[in-house]
């Protein structure tokens, strides 16, 4: 079976969600905290942290206002349709916030696609973030997105990743089909990671048609290594 993985922000979500709203609300320490966490001195567990801490109050219904203004990928219910009609499962793995995840898809029309996402708190006025799918070791995700993957695939399935930057750099090394643009296209090309290089969702709809198209779809062998591995690991 082919099982497609997507990134959120900048990636079903045509802006990045959770920067913006940092960006905003967190002042100058946003931009501080996002040169500290690009650059490896902190977790993107301590970045939110960080900048939740930063926001001197905020609700619920203020952040979901906040999200009304921003757009999924026009193509992407198309694609989910497409998909269903090939018996190929889409799921949505994000390192960002349930609470606005969940309101932009299903403003969008996406709100049945599952998703697994960092989770939103507010308490007293105060915005908190908590991390059920954190890997205990591995700090470089809140939601452990190579875990997300893995747990749901069989070992036959082929997997495929969408995505665009900096959370995707883990799951793209045990993908057997990458879809990157902007910053993961450069990652892509320092690993050595083959993949299609995409605007749209409508992109990665045709390629995969081609895809379907093969006499036989093949596992990529560094793909299939790196998930023995882990397995193997426990």
């Amino acid at each position: 079976m082919i099982r497609v993985f997507s990134d959120f922000d900048g990636t079903v979500c045509l802006q990045d969600v959770g920067r913006k709203f940092f960006g905003e609300y967190a002042g100058e320490k946003a931009e501080e905290s996002v040169r500290r966490l690009l650059g490896g001195e902190i977790t993107m567990q301590m970045w939110f942290t960080e900048l939740c801490d930063a926001i001197p109050s905020i609700t619920r219904d203020e952040l979901l206002k906040y999200a009304d203004q921003f757009s999924i990928d026009p193509h992407f219910p198309e694609f989910v349709g497409f998909c269903k009609d090939q018996n190929i499962p889409v799921t949505i793995l994000t390192d960002g916030l349930d609470v606005y995840v969940e309101r932009v898809l299903s403003n969008g029309g996406a709100g049945s696609v599952p998703f697994f996402a960092n989770h939103a708190e507010f308490i007293n006025g105060k915005l908190k973030a908590v991390f059920p799918y954190a890997d205990a070791e591995c700090s470089l995700c809140g939601s452990c997105k190579r875990n997300h993957m893995l747990n749901t695939s069989a070992d036959d399935d082929i997997i495929v990743y969408v995505g665009d930057g900096y959370s995707d750099r883990c799951p793209v090394r045990y993908a057997d089909f990458v879809f990157a643009k902007r910053q993961l296209i450069k990652y892509c090309q320092q690993q050595n990671i083959t993949y299609f290089e995409f605007e749209t969702f409508n992109d990665v709809q045709e390629k995969i048609k081609e895809i379907l198209k093969r006499k036989r779809i093949r596992s990529r062998q560094e793909a299939a290594m790196a998930r023995r591995e882990v397995f193997m690991q426990g």
